[in-house]
């Protein structure tokens, strides 16, 4: 099993570095985003996405925040509480 090597960057950076980013990410690395020493996102290379991914998310505004909220619908919400 190989294993890949993760590479941290700030986001208020990204911009400036997303060209060695993205070839990092193509050599089979990883880049973890993070914001205030807090991680906020992953890049990965498209290849290693074999696996469909469950849950897909919005950015909403919550309180003049964004975050990042699961998209369900009400039949999946009835599922997961009450099997149905």
């Amino acid at each position: 099993m190989f294993s890949t090597m993760t590479t941290t960057a700030e986001v208020n950076d990204f911009a400036g570095r997303l060209a060695e980013l993205v070839d990092r990410v193509q050599a089979g690395d990883e880049v973890l985003l993070t914001q205030g020493n807090k991680p906020v996102a992953r890049l990965i290379s498209a290849s290693e996405e074999a696996a469909p991914r469950q849950t897909v998310f919005k950015v909403r505004s919550l309180r003049g925040h964004r975050v990042l909220t699961p998209v369900i619908s009400q039949a999946e919400i009835a599922e997961e509480l009450f099997g149905q």
